[in-house]
């Protein structure tokens, strides 16, 4: 139950009307009792009349009761203060509303969704001031020219491109007056338009626009939470090698996505099994299989019809997460099999119930049980708060997510090849690594349009046909832009040429140097840049689609 604050200036107010009421009756009873023909009417008509400074016999001077001399100062000030009040609520509204005009620094949710009240909340927990607006009509109104990042969160079931629109008016609107958001985000309820649109905005080369699933995002969180404690719990990864995921909604689909993903590096070569539980599961594992490499290449994904189908024994974690919340809180209430792990083993996801996850087991409430501690709680709200931005941003965009990829990636590869962890300043994890080296990681998705436009390809979401293969003079040439793309964003960082590479001074021989006269083992690593190109945008279930492959490769040789 939420405390309300006692309304002491409204019961103060009433208090003052009463008295000055009281008053004025009582000291006009006696000083016009003597008045021929008075009647208890024009007590009381001339008791109202006070609070108007009105009332004949208050206002012929002479002796008066001390109830009247009271009533008739007490009355009128009784009075002034309600103008001032009501002049005040009148403006206050005027007030905030030019404030929030000229606010600056601040961010715009719009929409009066769900999705929009998740993303507020988000922002906010993380410090964050947040103005709403209904609609696109509302963006001035809002503060639009001085805020740092706008979420379209309207209500796209009907019109699927409903934020995209919102966004593309705010983005027009910032282009005309030359300030606004630098970044601005439109959710997508649907997740294959949600890739598609980012497929065709990454290739344009404009970072600061992202579309986003609030589910894929969350399940992206939490599955970050997740392998951080399987691996940093007792006994390691290897203690925990199998989970199952109760459900084939977006945000279960997105889980084992994430889970996959953060294993390949967490695992220490324990292989992960997870098992989908669902009517639909194998249609849906083999989807998941032939969009996202990382599920099909790093994890043992295993479909079952229901708990127990052909999946024998206790999975160390279970994460119960269907579409309907209610059928979420059914299943981990009532299917005892999930009941059998050790503590937080069984986590329930709660959106439209999130108010219920204080009831479970905590000091505080004695309303549900918590299993014993078996289960856990998690919400959309927490898993989008859970890391706090100094910038006003409720996650991390897709430049961003694919820079970390290009990292994530490096790091494995390194770690193949028998490199150990920081036994150079890149071998670091993504949070610990430098700015200058992230910017880089950056830098080469900006410019990945450009050099896709060099074998006139570009980027679609991926189908589970066949990868692109760079080979030959196409790799090379490609290649060739990677060592520009490298040496171009190293200098617009301050780094120049020297004889000896020295990170400190920002110094590196390889700077101003032409492809064609690299050390062969710098062309390579180039050449495995692109060669891990595919590699990267099948992380995100994406992939490079040539236009015309033979006029590319021909143009590519006569050059």
């Amino acid at each position: 139950m939420t405390r309300t604050s006692f309304p002491w200036s409204r019961l103060g107010f009433s208090a003052l009307v009463v008295v000055s009421l009281g008053l004025g009756w009582w000291g006009l009873a006696l000083d016009t009792s003597h008045l021929p023909g008075r009647t208890w009417y024009d007590v009381v008509y001339h008791d109202l009349q006070l609070f108007v400074m009105g009332a004949d016999p208050a206002s012929g001077g002479g002796p008066l009761s001390w109830q009247l001399q009271v009533a008739r100062f007490l009355a009128p000030a009784t009075a002034v203060y309600a103008l001032f009040e009501a002049a005040r609520a009148l403006f206050t509204g005027e007030i905030r509303r030019f404030r929030d005009r000229r606010a600056r620094g601040h961010a715009i949710v719009v929409g009066q969704t769900d999705a929009a009240d998740t993303v507020t909340a988000a922002l906010e927990a993380a410090g964050h001031r947040v103005l709403r607006t209904a609609d696109a009509a509302g963006l001035g109104a809002a503060g639009l020219t001085g805020a740092t990042v706008l979420y379209a969160c309207g209500d796209d079931t009907e019109e699927a491109t409903a934020n995209v629109l919102t966004v593309a008016e705010a983005e027009n609107a910032v282009r005309r007056s030359g300030r606004g958001p630098e970044r601005l985000y439109a959710h997508v309820s649907d997740p294959e338009l949600g890739v598609a649109l980012q497929a065709r905005h990454l290739s344009c080369a404009e970072p600061g626009v992202d579309f986003f699933t609030l589910d894929v995002i969350a399940a992206q969180a939490l599955a970050v939470r997740e392998v951080r404690r399987m691996v940093d719990g007792p006994g390691g990864p290897a203690a925990r090698t199998r989970v199952a995921v109760v459900g084939s909604g977006e945000f279960a689909k997105a889980l084992v996505v994430g889970l996959a993903r953060e294993w390949e590096l967490a695992g220490d070569g324990a292989r992960l099994t997870v098992d989908l539980i669902a009517d639909d599961a194998e249609a849906v594992t083999g989807a998941l299989r032939a969009r996202w490499s990382p599920v099909a290449e790093k994890i043992e994904l295993r479909a079952a019809a229901a708990l127990g189908a052909g999946v024998p024994g206790v999975p160390d974690v279970v994460y119960v997460c269907h579409a309907s919340d209610g059928t979420s809180l059914r299943v981990a209430l009532t299917a005892t099999k999930l009941w059998h792990g050790g503590p937080g083993s069984l986590v329930l996801l709660l959106d439209g119930l999130a108010g219920l996850s204080s009831a479970f087991g905590t000091e505080a409430s004695r309303v549900l049980d918590n299993l014993d501690g078996r289960l856990r709680t998690v919400t959309m709200r927490d898993l989008l708060a859970d890391v706090e931005r100094e910038e006003a941003r409720a996650h991390a965009d897709m430049y961003e997510r694919i820079a970390r990829s290009v990292h994530h990636v490096y790091l494995r590869n390194q770690l193949e090849r028998g490199v150990a962890w920081g036994e150079v300043p890149a071998m670091v994890r993504w949070e610990d690594l430098p700015e200058d080296l992230r910017a880089s990681n950056r830098g080469w998705v900006v410019g990945l349009p450009e050099r896709l436009a060099r074998m006139g390809a570009t980027i679609a979401p991926r189908d589970g046909a066949a990868e692109v293969v760079f080979e030959g003079v196409e790799l090379d040439r490609l290649a060739e832009a990677e060592h520009e793309l490298w040496e171009s964003v190293r200098v617009a960082q301050g780094w120049r040429s020297g004889p000896v590479r020295d990170d400190a001074a920002r110094v590196h021989p390889m700077i101003g140097m032409p492809w064609s006269e690299l050390p062969e083992v710098n062309r390579e690593k180039d050449r495995d840049v692109v060669r891990l190109l595919p590699e990267i945008l099948a992380e995100f279930g994406l992939e490079v689609v040539r236009y015309e492959e033979g006029r590319v490769l021909e143009a590519l040789v006569d050059a």
